[in-house]
């Protein structure tokens, strides 16, 4: 008799549950376990989104900076320079006026040829430029001495930085490209 009252005993001890320190210790891990993955599912989302940014803004960049150099390049005259703000050329060869503006507020740089525009890149935070002269200055590590005037220009330093922001958060993307030009048809 005895026998059978410990069996009934031990039936009804394990089928009550799980006691309150057991459950708020499952509850607990639980918890832990779906914080680290949510964690972990936002930080890849942000890094896919940073590097898709980064990637288009990279081949944005390049394809403006190409037609810049190549109307630079082919340019005879550099007419007029704001700093910081716009360069106008000109090529004597086809008779074309070429300008690079910079508009700080929209965030853009557009390349324009006799009125059309053929290269905008947007996201711009920031766009410089140098003008340099032709002949050399020792005390230089670039070898050229800064132009007093647009006549005298033959070397043009760009500089420009890109941004986007990672939607959802205070994270961005950032770009910088730079290029050292040479108005090869200067006469």
């Amino acid at each position: 008799m005895k026998l059978q009252s410990i069996s009934a005993c031990l039936g009804a001890k394990t089928a009550a549950g799980f006691t309150l320190v057991e459950l708020m210790i499952t509850v607990a891990i639980s918890v832990f376990v779906i914080a680290s993955i949510v964690t972990l599912a936002v930080i890849s989302a942000q890094n896919y989104v940073a590097t898709s940014n980064y990637t288009q803004m990279n081949d944005q960049s390049r394809n403006a900076m190409d037609r810049i150099s190549r109307e630079i390049r082919n340019a005879s005259a550099l007419i007029s320079a704001i700093p910081n703000t716009s360069l106008v050329l000109t090529n004597a060869n086809n008779n074309t006026t070429i300008s690079i503006t910079y508009n700080s507020s929209a965030h853009t740089l557009t390349l324009t040829t006799n009125q059309v525009t053929t290269a905008t890149l947007t996201g711009c935070t920031m766009f410089r430029f140098e003008l340099f002269q032709r002949q050399p200055d020792t005390n230089n590590v670039s070898y050229t001495q800064n132009a007093p005037d647009t006549d005298s220009c033959k070397v043009i330093n760009l500089y420009w930085s890109c941004s986007r922001l990672i939607v959802g958060s205070k994270l961005s993307t950032d770009l910088v490209q730079t290029a050292q030009v040479m108005i090869r048809n200067q006469h």
